[in-house]
């Protein structure tokens, strides 16, 4: 009982410890924060950061995570009529929920050379991936799209329009749609994708 409940009371202060981290990193920016503002925010001595987040960029990687996980987990909940809908509303989501936290974004984007993100990022790449392939096999074996369409190819295309397109907002956030320019290009991608009787 009382091991359930100091397990209870670490997992509650890890929470406020992220929490107090993504509201400081959006109000005032992920450089400008310092792990002594946010242990003091949070109540607590600066120490009991780093017994539950070695970095800050291991508060942007659990943010990071929870946006890709969480996107994934509603995109297998919902019921899409065609490839093509379930591969934007995926990719639709996860940039906006992204964008939701512009702070968060950048400071990933600037970031994404350190090699916790990058392996952190290479797990999430082939959980997207993956649900991506099974999609463009529906969408094959529905009609949808061409009998000889290279499966691996074209997703590696739809990541390859996230990459870009989330490059570019990096550079003009504030005057960049994020989520509208990736459904643009995915559909465009989709375009050359389809069978000829659903051109």
């Amino acid at each position: 009982m009382a091991s359930n409940l100091r397990q209870q009371n670490k997992e509650a202060l890890r929470r406020r410890l992220y929490e107090t981290a993504l509201e400081l990193f959006n109000t005032q920016g992920y450089e400008g924060t310092t792990v002594a503002q946010i242990t003091e925010r949070a109540g607590v001595a600066k120490g009991t950061f780093f017994n539950h987040f070695p970095t800050k960029e291991h508060v942007v990687l659990e943010w990071y995570n929870a946006i890709t996980f969480e996107s994934l987990a509603a995109a297998r909940k919902r019921t899409a009529a065609t490839a093509e809908q379930a591969i934007c509303d995926l990719c639709v989501d996860m940039s906006r929920r992204a964008t939701d936290a512009p702070e968060l974004l950048l400071a990933k984007a600037r970031n994404g050379a350190h090699p916790m993100l990058m392996e952190a990022e290479k797990v999430q790449d082939d959980e997207s991936d993956a649900y991506f392939l099974e999609q463009v096999r529906l969408g094959k074996a529905e009609g949808e799209l061409r009998d000889d369409l290279d499966e691996q190819f074209f997703v590696d295309l739809v990541g390859a329009v996230l990459t870009g397109s989330a490059r570019a907002w990096v550079r003009t956030p504030a005057a960049f749609d994020l989520p509208t320019t990736i459904r643009r290009r995915l559909q465009f991608l989709f375009q050359a994708a389809k069978s000829d009787e659903r051109v």
